[in-house]
């Protein structure tokens, strides 16, 4: 009988439905290719009850009792992989995608199971993956956890950078965003006015948020002006102890109503929690297009055949706008209001133009997508040990 080659993706905080994204594209795209692959999450008991039909493989306690220091949770990192008999089980290892890999976040909790399971001679890799900003220290940690991390694969070109600034072993390989493994679809949404807005807080990098504030309500009003109706909606809401991104569409929400009470039954805010499912309907089927300030909420839409226009808080946001030509539809978290004002003027302009050509430009991404999976499995040498022979 074959033997397929088992591979577990780690870190999968894919509460978040942008990280499900990643993670469900680069499962079911490695799935195709004969894999047996499983998800590793902290969060097993939610997403189990949310995705009942994904192989999750649980962490040795959910992520909501993982409360303690740092030292805590390192210690609980390391016992996992020593006496989580399934954990263990499988041949590679892959750090999901994301952009988990900066000094906002840390990278200990990220990279340390990869650690553990190549000192048992597993193969081990980060799959596309936004890098930096990293200060010296996390430079350093860069350094040291590449030790044991056989291929990593960075998604943009500031990523890519940051890398070759600093000292890594990895074999260092450049692709996009993984969620552009997910096949691309043409827009059912026919003659929409609607129009979803995904707002975020941000406060790194020396961020204003009064000034975001001020950003995304002169977008709204311009969008608002131009006889579209808004919903607020996020890959971030309505769970309980996570991050919440319907708080600041209140806010924001309060603020337009109180200068315009003549858009009052216009301005709306779900802030219920969409499966990846649910939100993927809602963005192929009921927006004109997308003001998205999470990058997810921007690349599902156009998977989706919805043109999106991007709000960017982190680098990753404008490297992405860039290498699918649509920088111009990309403004900044803290950008002045005359420039976005003007660009999303132009946007609106050119909506129809921008969607009819959206699937031949997601497709054309999505096929290079598909190529650099066959180059991850070729530098992994992943071929040679899954015996399944797939067309």
């Amino acid at each position: 009988m074959s033997k397929k080659t088992k591979v577990l993706l780690t870190n999968a905080y894919a509460v978040n439905v942008g990280d499900m994204a990643l993670v469900l594209a680069l499962y079911q795209a490695l799935k195709k290719k004969g894999f047996d692959v499983s998800i590793a999450t902290f969060y097993y008991k939610f997403l189990k009850e949310k995705y009942p039909n994904l192989p999750l493989v649980r962490e040795l306690l959910d992520y909501n009792l993982l409360v303690g220091a740092t030292f805590v949770k390192k210690i609980f990192l390391k016992a996992n992989y020593l006496v989580n008999r399934k954990y263990k089980s499988f041949d590679v290892y892959v750090g999901s995608p994301g952009g988990y890999m900066n000094s906002y976040y840390g990278l200990k909790k990220c990279l340390l199971p990869l650690e553990k399971a190549k000192n048992d001679d597993k193969k081990t890799a980060v799959y596309s993956q936004s890098i930096g900003p990293l200060n010296e220290r996390d430079k350093g940690l860069l350094n040291q956890y590449s030790q044991s991390i056989d291929l990593i694969l960075v998604r943009d070109n500031f990523s890519k950078e940051v890398v070759d600034s600093t000292t890594v072993d990895s074999d260092i390989y450049q692709t996009k965003d993984a969620a552009f493994l997910l096949e691309p679809r043409v827009s059912k949404a026919e003659k929409s006015n609607l129009v979803a807005v995904s707002v975020r807080p941000w406060k790194h990098d020396n961020r204003s948020m009064d000034a975001y504030y001020e950003l995304i309500e002169s977008l709204c009003n311009r969008v608002l002006d131009n006889g579209f109706d808004i919903e607020f909606i996020s890959t971030c809401q309505g769970v309980e102890g996570y991050v919440d991104d319907s708080k600041t569409a209140m806010k924001i929400k309060r603020n337009i109503l109180a200068s315009r009470p003549d858009v009052v039954g216009r301005v709306r805010v779900n802030s219920s929690y969409n499966t990846f499912y649910e939100l993927t309907d809602y963005l192929n089927t009921k927006y004109a297009f997308v003001i998205g300030t999470r990058l997810h909420m921007c690349i599902l839409s156009m998977i989706n055949g919805t043109p999106a226009f991007n709000i960017s808080y982190e680098v990753k946001g404008k490297e992405c706008y860039n290498y699918l030509g649509m920088q111009e539809y990309s403004v900044d978290f803290n950008d002045c209001k005359d420039k976005s004002m003007d660009k999303i003027d132009a946007f609106m302009n050119n909506l129809h133009h921008i969607k009819v050509s959206l699937y031949d430009k997601i497709l054309e991404v999505h096929e290079e997508s598909l190529n650099d999976l066959n180059c991850f499995i070729e530098k992994m040498e992943l071929q040679k040990t899954n015996q399944v022979i797939t067309l």
